[in-house]
């Protein structure tokens, strides 16, 4: 039987689009025994949608890596006044970007943002807007294919939305409008298992968010449907593991970018993902192998 220990988690995401442009943006960093990940969905509402992701996630990774540098306690306890910071930061390229007649708009620059972080034992989230926070126990494989779906699988995200004309719309972003508060990103702390490990899956709301859920009626009452692009992660994630290949960044890039082409042919927005498997998680499916 392997007995491979890995002594490190692993990181990695991707993106695709199936219209001109992709608006969303990515990032990602190891820094000694932090690792992180930023997602930001450019809003199409706006009109710099792709501006807005690309800033906001670039000076989150910035500010971030610097205070990692210094002290990783930074990051904790400085994470709401860094989203703030994110928001001056955009709102000042804004007025120093935008024409004359655009001041007088309102709708310029906007985004979503899920940041993602292991820092030892633990894994912290935060995030303003809508998309997904998928925590994924790490002996998610022992289920049977009649599960379809394991119940050690969770979205944590709810989103800042609230139904506006039959659509979805979000209270919580960062935008270059003057209202802060927008901006308070609501903030998460989960310890990690020590025995299965885990998996944290980030996503844009182009792959999955619980505020565009499809329900369904019929005579035993209503009902909630598993999004087909979730059951299509954990066919591709399933075979990231069964592989029996050293689970390494590259390996699960190209599993990344497998799992959305895929998605591609029946996408009508963006799609970002980013994904954390402990070491604990990898150790544990090396071990199940053998």
């Amino acid at each position: 039987m392997n007995k491979a220990v890995y002594d490190s988690s692993i990181i990695a995401s991707a993106s695709k689009t199936s219209k001109s442009q992709n608006q969303d943006s990515s990032a990602e960093f190891e820094e000694n025994d932090l690792k992180a990940i930023f997602i930001a969905d450019g809003l199409g509402s706006f009109k710099y949608p792709k501006l807005a992701s690309e800033r906001v996630v670039e000076f989150l990774r910035e500010k971030i890596l610097m205070q990692s540098l210094k002290n990783t306690k930074l990051i904790y306890s400085q994470l709401e006044e860094t989203f703030y910071q994110a928001k001056q930061d955009l709102v000042s390229f804004a007025k120093k970007n935008i024409t004359e007649s655009e001041k007088k708009e309102q709708l310029l620059f906007g985004t979503t943002v899920i940041a993602l972080f292991e820092i030892g034992n633990k894994i912290l989230i935060a995030y303003v807007g809508n998309g997904a926070i998928w925590h994924v126990r790490g002996n998610f494989t022992d289920f049977s294919n009649s599960y379809h779906f394991p119940w050690n699988a969770i979205n944590y995200l709810n989103p800042h939305t609230t139904p506006e004309q039959g659509k979805e719309a979000l209270y919580r972003l960062i935008s270059d409008n003057p209202h802060f508060d927008e901006c308070r990103p609501t903030v998460l702390e989960i310890e990690k298992d020590p025995e299965c490990g885990d998996i944290f899956m980030i996503c844009t709301d182009g792959i999955y968010s619980a505020d565009q859920l499809k329900t369904g009626k019929n005579d035993k009452g209503i009902w909630v449907r598993y999004e087909p692009s979730m059951l299509k992660y954990f066919e591709h994630l399933k075979a990231f593991f069964k592989s029996r290949q050293m689970y390494g960044k590259e390996n699960l890039e190209k599993m990344l970018d497998a799992y959305l082409e895929e998605l591609k042919p029946k996408l009508d927005d963006d799609a970002t993902i980013g994904v954390l498997i402990t070491k604990e998680a990898l150790t544990y499916q090396t071990r199940l192998i053998g």
